[in-house]
């Protein structure tokens, strides 16, 4: 994914609960990122004899993410106090790139939090083990769900959650420019760009949207929205037209130039990692592409009510609209403790503390169980985001995963490819070709 949001999935990240008192939360390594709730030496008395057992566990992640995933790494450690766990955690670009390092070294962790958009090339290359015969607990899923997780017919990932993207709303600068507006409507995509445009018309200080042209979901969406794909069925090859991907990066443009969204210079220079730096936390736009779960801090650090519409045209009998897992755990093929590794997989899917610790902060949960009681219990944006995800549920379909090397083409490549529109360097006409030729040789690659 980008397949995923790139800016702080980020999670798809990445994604973000509302906030809630967290102790006894672990201090992090300025040095490495890392992370642990014990020493590696420690035991209950009546563990002595049994064996420590060190494994490594790594996520990308956020602020709140790193202090809601360590309170639960506390409790298992609590729970197995001969398992100690080592927490490795990077925004999400810095978590790939160490990742494919640790990958050609050999030295993966033994626990690591997968992106849809990786998985295919994870085990491709052998690095991830087949967990069709393990000990964990996937009943609490729905089928469909556990299937996002299998590859070639065997489950080497276990959905944490379930999500779907979308656009996150401002209403307050909506009636403060006097623009009516349904998120519960299936605009058009040219209706979109003019709310968009209209925004900035009412209030010059304000534009109506980031801009989201080096996006890999919206893009796939946008694909899926003409009656195409980006990718081909066998994953070989890009298979969205040069005239719908020119129109792409025509329509993000034109959005530019008429201000629809915000200048090249303001996209370039804020933080796209931060999410205290979007410039719709900052009510500086109206817009802003997320992933349910990222769409609670966006309202945190705003401090006002947002809502959350489907992306254009969704209401097709063609569903471009798509669910898929937000995020997996995976296991290390590698790992000297498949048992200890095993055990903190099922702990972090299926225990009812944790679940309640998340909060959909890495999307609607996919525990069944978990999900109905966390929305009973917790309410709120929890059961916002419940009651959202229930809506998009019957207006979507579930697409197959992304081929190997995807996110590197719906990351680095777009996001390059994109700037250059932005900044006027490459015509749209001139980017689709060279998207397209760079990506199928990504793909050629393998």
């Amino acid at each position: 994914m980008i397949g995923r949001k790139k800016a702080y999935s980020m999670a798809a990240g990445v994604s973000l609960a509302a906030v809630v008192a967290l102790a006894g939360c672990a201090t992090s390594s300025p040095q490495t990122n890392s992370t642990s709730s014990s020493s590696p030496s420690s035991s209950s008395s009546g563990a002595a004899s049994v064996q420590q057992e060190n494994i490594t566990f790594a996520w990308w992640t956020t602020p709140i993410r790193t202090k809601m995933t360590e309170q639960a790494i506390a409790l298992f450690e609590k729970k197995y106090p001969n398992i100690h766990v080592t927490s490795e955690y990077e925004p999400w670009n810095g978590y790939w790139t160490k990742l494919a390092t640790q990958a050609a070294g050999g030295a993966l962790p033994d626990v690591m939090q997968m992106d849809a958009s990786y998985l295919n090339q994870y085990v491709s290359n052998g690095s991830l083990m087949n967990l069709t015969k393990t000990s964990i607990n996937t009943s609490g899923l729905s089928p469909d769900v556990v299937d996002m997780g299998k590859v070639n017919g065997k489950l080497y990932a276990v959905p944490v959650a379930i999500n779907t993207f979308c656009e996150i709303v401002n209403p307050a600068i909506l009636k403060k420019a006097g623009i009516s507006f349904n998120p519960n409507k299936s605009y058009t995509w040219d209706q979109f760009a003019n709310i968009l445009i209209e925004v900035h018309k009412k209030l010059p200080n304000v534009y109506g949207s980031t801009d989201d042209i080096w996006q890999g979901a919206p893009l796939a969406y946008w694909a899926r929205s003409h009656g195409e794909s980006l990718f081909s069925a066998n994953g070989k090859s890009i298979a969205i037209s040069e005239k719908t991907l020119a129109a792409w990066f025509q329509y993000w443009l034109n959005l530019q130039n008429k201000g629809g969204v915000e200048p090249a210079q303001a996209n370039a220079a804020w933080d796209h990692t931060d999410p205290t730096a979007s410039p719709f936390d900052k009510g500086q736009v109206a817009f802003t592409y997320a992933s349910i779960g990222q769409d609670a801090s966006y309202q945190q650090y705003l401090g006002k009510p947002i809502e959350r519409m489907m992306f254009p045209d969704w209401n097709q009998p063609s569903k471009p609209n798509i669910l898929h897992p937000a995020m997996y755990w995976t296991i290390s093929s590698k790992t000297k403790y498949p048992d200890a590794a095993e055990k903190l997989v099922n702990f972090l899917e299926n225990d009812p503390q944790v679940s309640k610790i998340f909060q959909n902060d890495r999307g609607v949960t996919a525990n069944l169980k978990n999900r109905a009681a966390d929305e009973k219990a917790i309410g709120g944006v929890v059961a916002q985001q419940d009651n959202f995800m229930d809506k998009v549920e019957k207006v979507s379909s579930v697409v197959p995963l992304d081929p190997p090397a995807a996110g590197q083409i719906e990351g680095n490549l777009l996001e390059n490819i994109g700037q250059e529109v932005t900044f006027k360097k490459l015509t749209p006409d001139q980017a689709a070709k060279q998207f397209i030729q760079q990506a199928n040789q990504i793909l050629a690659q393998g």
